[in-house]
């Protein structure tokens, strides 16, 4: 690769992280460095691309511009490096997945399966409850729950997830069972929620906010604490269902109506899906725990 494409590179990165440090933690480079490529790529087009400050980079109109075929460029590039790779037409190189925590756990159990059937992926799996930024994290494809409105993004429809509420025996023991879910009010629920943002459970057909002494952002954290016997939760049921088998959580509730999560995979749409990431695609619809489209 030239010297020019690198510099292109590192051009595509700045625009959409302006931040000199970032980029070169991420691309192993010095801020010297990474500096000297937009030099390079100023003078190339003999066009300002950012203005600099102290404190920030500001793209200029004419990056904006640049950016466009930037980005053309550099995926017909990583098409073609992929077409002529060292197994001709074998799907190979890093793929950047961003996944919830309960779907992600399920598909790392089962990439071995992938990994076999393609030994030339890699994966970089960007696990968390947030929704991560696509573009400005390089995810190729990332989990998103339905509906979304951004035109920036293709969506692929994987399936809907069941939830069941849930609570540790001793916490129903100690408090009861509720027989309806108007009663969950006089009952610790926990919370799934982020900021001062109060969580909501529709349940039946109606919308109740829900509360307790525990809540977090994190349904790791949420499992761990129903897991414990501090209140009832509503989780993913494939994040559940060993727990309830082995007697450590017990379903409340089960004749309600909960309202399943809407799964879909998305991807930048101004990127061409590359084969190492199509490939992950259709493992991600294959291996939905939930009931699909």
């Amino acid at each position: 690769m030239t010297d020019l494409l690198i510099a292109m590179r590192t051009f595509m990165r700045l625009c959409e992280k302006p931040n000199f440090s970032r980029v070169a933690e991420e691309m192993h480079a010095s801020h010297t460095t990474i500096a000297r490529r937009l030099d390079q790529v100023e003078a190339h087009f003999g066009a300002i691309l950012f203005h600099r400050t102290t404190r920030r980079l500001i793209a200029t109109p004419e990056a904006e511009r640049l950016l466009i075929h930037a980005r053309a460029m550099l995926d017909a590039l990583d098409v073609a490096e992929e077409d002529f790779g060292p197994v001709r037409n074998e799907p190979s190189g890093l793929v950047r997945i961003g996944l919830t925590t309960a779907l992600g756990l399920h598909y790392v159990e089962r990439l071995g399966d992938l990994t076999r059937r393609y030994p030339a992926l890699q994966f970089d799996c960007a696990m968390t409850d947030w929704q991560r930024d696509v573009v400005e994290d390089r995810l190729d494809l990332a989990l998103r729950v339905g509906p979304v409105s951004d035109d920036s993004l293709v969506v692929h429809p994987l399936g809907s997830l069941p939830r069941l509420l849930v609570a540790h025996p001793d916490y129903l023991a100690s408090h009861g069972s509720p027989a309806s879910a108007d009663e969950l009010s006089g009952h610790e629920c926990i919370a799934y929620a982020y900021g001062d943002v109060p969580a909501r459970w529709t349940i039946d057909g109606r919308e109740r906010v829900v509360g307790g002494t525990f809540r977090s952002d994190s349904s790791e954290a949420v499992h761990r604490a129903a897991s414990n016997g501090l209140g009832i939760a509503l989780l993913p049921a494939i994040r559940v269902q060993g727990d309830i088998e082995a007697g450590r959580l017990a379903p409340v509730l089960l004749d309600s109506v909960i309202a399943p999560l809407d799964i879909l995979a998305v991807h930048p749409s101004h990127k061409r899906l590359p084969p190492r990431a199509r490939v992950v695609l259709d493992f991600l619809k294959a291996n939905f725990p939930g009931e699909r489209p």
